[in-house]
């Protein structure tokens, strides 16, 4: 049993030093869940963040699991290259070792929005080839260009997208050393 004063040293340690939240941290391809290490977190929520690449044959869907932000929460977004479209969307939880939901994928529309992108897929070493234009859908109007490098390889992607999906860690799948990205203005 634990006696009054070390019950006050307790809560005054607490409320001296803040309460932390901890979260699982995972990636997995091709999957709903992962597991990872518990970490303690700067941030008040437990992730997950949900990407559904599609193409004509199938669809997967690969997680991400991570502290988060109250803004990232709320996080959404798209990207068109190629025959491929992906949709990413976050759940969010605040406890400890926490694991959100899966939330539905909204499913494409896939219906032009005005807006045009080099297109470079499939993967390529060139320059992305502005005669060849990917057509953005839904709410797309950046331009983006990720480039992966590993040692003396490199190889880039790029099309229409969301400015969520500007980031590197939005195409995590892809082991590399360097991972850049560009973002412009989509053109109509």
């Amino acid at each position: 049993m634990i006696s009054a004063v070390g019950f006050l040293c307790l809560l005054s340690a607490l409320v001296s030093t803040g309460y932390s939240l901890t979260c699982i941290e995972c990636s997995e391809y091709n999957s709903t869940s992962c597991t990872g290490d518990s970490v303690l977190c700067p941030a008040q929520f437990c992730a997950s963040v949900f990407i559904k690449e599609s193409n004509p044959v199938e669809s997967i869907m690969q997680i991400k699991r991570s502290c988060a932000t109250e803004e990232q929460c709320s996080e959404t977004g798209s990207a068109t290259y190629g025959y491929v479209r992906r949709h990413m969307i976050t759940s969010c939880c605040d406890s400890d070792d926490c694991t959100p939901e899966v939330p539905e994928c909204p499913e494409a529309t896939n219906e032009p929005n005005g807006n045009s992108c080099p297109n470079c897929f499939p993967p390529t070493l060139d320059e992305c080839e502005s005669g060849e234009q990917a057509q953005c859908s839904d709410n797309e109007d950046k331009c983006f260009v990720h480039v992966f490098k590993h040692n003396d390889f490199a190889f880039k992607i790029g099309g229409c997208s969301t400015e969520s999906m500007c980031q590197p860690d939005k195409f995590n799948e892809y082991s590399y050393e360097e991972v850049t990205t560009t973002c412009t203005q989509a053109t109509q």
